[in-house]
Parts: C-alpha cells; structure tokens; sequence
C-alpha cells in the first residue's frame, strides 16, 4: 500500500514544481510588458515636457600666462573664473592674474565650443574693488606659502578659499555678494563661516550596547532583531536568523584576531529605509569595514567607500557615496578609481526634476567627482572626474 501513496506523493511534487513554472513564466512576462510600457511612456513624457542627458560636450585647454596648477572654475556672471596656482620664483609679489583668469565660451562656425580669455573689467565688481586689491596684496605679502585652495558659489556667494598654513583652519576666505544675474561686488576676506561643508552622512550612526547581545555557543549582536553580526571565532559573520547553535551565516569575512570576544569588537549600524548600513572595527584593528545589508534581497555588501561619506537619493530611493550607490530594491553598482579623501560638497537639482547631481571633493588636489543619479531610470550614468564644479 505504501508504494501507491509515493507515487502519489511524487506526482504532487511534480505538479506542483509544473504550477511554480508556469506562474513564474507568466510573471516575467507581465514583467516584460510593464516594463517595455514603462519605457514607452517615459520616452513620451520626454518627447512632451523634454529630456536632457547629462553629457561632457567637449574638452578644452585654458591658456594662462605661466605654467599653472589648476584648481578650480566657477561661473560668475555668465563667465568661468579659472582659478590656478603658479610657481613665482623671482617675481617680488603675486599679482591677480597670477592666480584668477576669466574666459568666455564662444562657438564657432562648425558648431564647437572654446574658451577665449577676457579682461577682469569684462566683470565689473570682480576685482576693481580697492580693499580687494589691498587685502589680496597683504595676503601674500604676510603668508609667503598662501595658494588658491577652493572656488565656491554658496547661498548667493562666491568664495575665494585661500591656503595659509597646513591646518585645517589655516585658510582666509574672500567673498563677493552675487546678485541675481551672478554679477559680484566684493565684501571682504572674512568669509570662513561661510565656508562650511555638509555633514559626510545624513544620517546617524547608532552603536550597539551589551543590551543587544545575544549569548549561546556562537554569540552575535542583534541589529534591530532584523541581522544578528559577530567578530568572534577567527570570522566577522553575518545572520539574518537569531540563532546561535550555528555559526554560520550570509555573509563573513577573516579578522585578525581570532580570539576576539563578542565586546571586544565595536559594531555601528544606521537604518535607512529597506537598508541596514552596519560599520564593524574587529578588536586590534585600525580600519573600520562598512557593508550594506538589504532587507529585500536578504545580502550583504562590503562597501568600504560609505565610510567616507554617503548620502541619502531623493524619494527613498537609496543611498549614493564616492564609488557608487545603493538602491533600497536591493539593485547596486561600484566604480572603479581612487576615492581616497573625497568628500561630499553639495547636490544640484536640474530644472527637469528627474536628475540629481552629487559633487564630491578632494581637497589636497582641488579635483571632482560628478555623479549624476537619474530618478526615473534609476541609475548613476559614468562618474565625471575634473576640476572645477
């Protein structure tokens, strides 16, 4: 009687792997469908209201007098103040053109774009003020190592960041007030309030206590009961089930101590939508490692480039950082290139509502790293690398 009842057993089994079949194949193709619809109504919407892609439309060379440093652009008044550094040797002061240079953008006849040079009176208020000339001139008289660190246009300002010393707090800041077609009239050099930077995150840290560990034969520290995280046994490991008779996990990686008790390492996490951002320095390191934990796919990310710093996308979207970003679906994407002391500096929106620019900084080298996020395709397109924003 028993081998009827198998039979019958494996015939179920088998109808029911035909029935998961089946309505998988009938979901990718609605899938496809709402996706090929999607698109269609998208490209719609841009042939009505209009679409613009971010792209870099060309290259071009400013010419200055000496062999520069380039630091920065910024647009002033419908022009681009070029900012630079040169090296003076026997010259007995630093004059203005020595470090500023204003260009315009012409295009020619075949349809390309140049950069030509212009006088500073092209710009009444940029540089013809006396206390500017005066100030600038003590600047570089007093500081002998006085360089050009930064351009920024800021809450109705431009900013003139200059170097003085090797600390942090060793700048003096020149500042212009721009008026509604960007034309500047000077203020004084006593900008540095003015020259402060968003936080690196936008969000909160929260580091775990004694109060969320959880003892047994392999202890963890719980997160929000949603993922349980562990430095002990040679093994930073991560759970998703409040389980410790098993050690083992969805995620883990070596640690240099193996002997490491469960305090003995420090484990910070933020929670930002779908995403468990979970920063762990295992005990006698001096390096924190960073991962990404979605609560959809139930996977982990080791994403270092968040500890420098990361931001949250528009709408709930994700996170975005340096070396590329982190969707709350679970979908993610990294860049290759050096992300070493990059900082986030600002977001511009486009007049489209459907793009988002992230501006990150290195400041020892005065280069960019553009990001441009697209809300609708929901994609970061190439990282741009320049200088000047």
């Amino acid at each position: 009687m028993s081998e009827p009842a198998a039979e019958t057993q494996d015939d179920a089994q088998g109808l029911d792997t035909g029935n998961y079949e089946v309505i998988r194949e009938r979901l990718t193709g609605v899938a496809r469908k709402v996706r090929a619809r999607a698109e269609a109504l998208n490209e719609r919407r841009k042939q009505v209201f209009g679409g613009t892609e971010l792209t870099v439309i060309g290259n071009e060379r400013v010419r200055t007098e000496n062999n520069c440093v380039p630091r920065d652009i910024a647009t002033v008044g419908g022009l681009l103040l070029f900012g630079y550094n040169v090296f003076i040797g026997l010259k007995r002061e630093t004059r203005v053109e020595d470090v500023f240079s204003l260009q315009r953008m012409v295009r020619g006849d075949d349809g390309a774009l140049s950069l030509e040079p212009v006088p500073f009176s092209a710009l009444p208020g940029l540089f013809d003020a006396e206390s500017f000339k005066r100030e600038f001139h003590e600047l570089y008289e007093y500081y002998k190592e006085s360089s050009l660190d930064q351009l920024r246009v800021k809450d109705g300002k431009l900013l003139a960041v200059f170097r003085t010393g090797k600390g942090p707090s060793a700048v003096r800041v020149f500042r212009w007030a721009l008026d509604s077609d960007g034309r500047p009239s000077y203020l004084d050099n006593r900008g540095e309030r003015d020259h402060t930077l968003p936080p690196r995150h936008d969000f909160e840290w929260t580091p775990t206590t004694r109060d969320d560990h959880v003892q047994g034969r392999h202890p963890h520290v719980s997160i929000l009961d949603e993922v349980f995280v562990e430095t002990v046994g040679g093994d930073l490991t991560i759970k998703i089930e409040d389980n410790t008779e098993d050690g083992k996990g969805i995620y883990s990686e070596a640690v240099d101590d193996a002997n490491q008790g469960l305090d003995d390492g420090q484990i910070h996490y933020a929670k930002v939508g779908s995403l468990i951002l979970i920063k762990v320095l295992p005990f006698g390191e001096v390096d924190w490692r960073y991962l990404i934990y979605s609560s959809r796919t139930q996977r982990v990310a080791r994403v270092d480039a968040i500890g420098l710093t990361c931001v949250q996308l528009p709408e709930d979207h994700g996170v975005i950082f340096p070396g590329g970003y982190y969707l709350q679906s679970g979908d993610y994407k990294l860049f290759e290139g050096d992300l070493d002391d990059l900082e986030f500096l600002r977001v511009i929106k486009s007049p489209n509502g459907e793009d988002v620019l992230y501006v990150f900084h290195r400041r020892d080298e005065g280069s960019y790293v553009l990001l441009p996020y697209n809300l609708i395709r929901k994609e970061v397109q190439t990282p741009i690398h320049c200088h000047g924003s």
